[in-house]
């Protein structure tokens, strides 16, 4: 599920970091920012710094840097969808109702991209196939190498237009994906 940019800063605006974070690191004020031992790393001076008007933490000791969603993701293993629904159960946030007109869209965007993918898959085994040695012939002539052209998914277009649609329409892609992906 998507989440939009103003959901998340409600979540933030009404859980400080250091309230988050304090859960799991005993914290001492120091001057504007938090301070304590690391989470991630065994330590003996504090290193992990908290910024509740920056809204982040950081870690000196693993490099380690974000803020109340990467933090539950970072020390308890969660996914973001998971801290994002935990946190905005604890700041009293609703989460918003799935959006089936965004489902939808992005169940179409797949298609889509399965469509290209599908061509390109063509592309390359007609490059390989008899119908492309030709082509296979000028590209190395050229100095393109076979890993490079694996790299970057080089193929041939065999035969007109028809050819592709045949192909795609066979693999059970709709018209109208087709036109749609150019």
């Amino acid at each position: 599920m998507k989440f939009s940019d103003s959901f998340l800063d409600e979540i933030r605006a009404r859980l400080p970091v250091s309230q988050v974070v304090s859960r799991r690191v005993p914290l001492k004020r120091a001057g504007r920012e938090w301070k304590g031992l690391s989470p991630f790393n065994k330590e003996k001076t504090p290193s992990f710094t908290v910024n509740d008007q920056k809204g982040f933490y950081h870690c000196f000791s693993s490099s380690k840097h974000g803020d109340i969603f990467t933090f539950l993701m970072e020390t308890e293993g969660l996914s973001f969808p998971e801290a994002v629904e935990r946190l905005a159960g604890e700041a009293g946030v609703p989460m918003p109702a799935p959006d089936p007109q965004y489902e939808h869209t992005v169940k179409e965007r797949l298609g889509l991209r399965d469509a290209l993918e599908a061509a390109a898959k063509l592309f390359e085994e007609a490059l390989r196939a008899p119908s492309g040695r030709e082509a296979l012939a000028y590209a190395e002539n050229r100095g393109i190498s076979r890993d490079t052209i694996k790299e970057f998914r080089i193929g041939y277009a065999p035969g007109s237009r028809e050819t592709l649609k045949a192909a795609l329409i066979k693999q059970g892609f709709t018209e109208a994906q087709l036109l749609d992906t150019g």
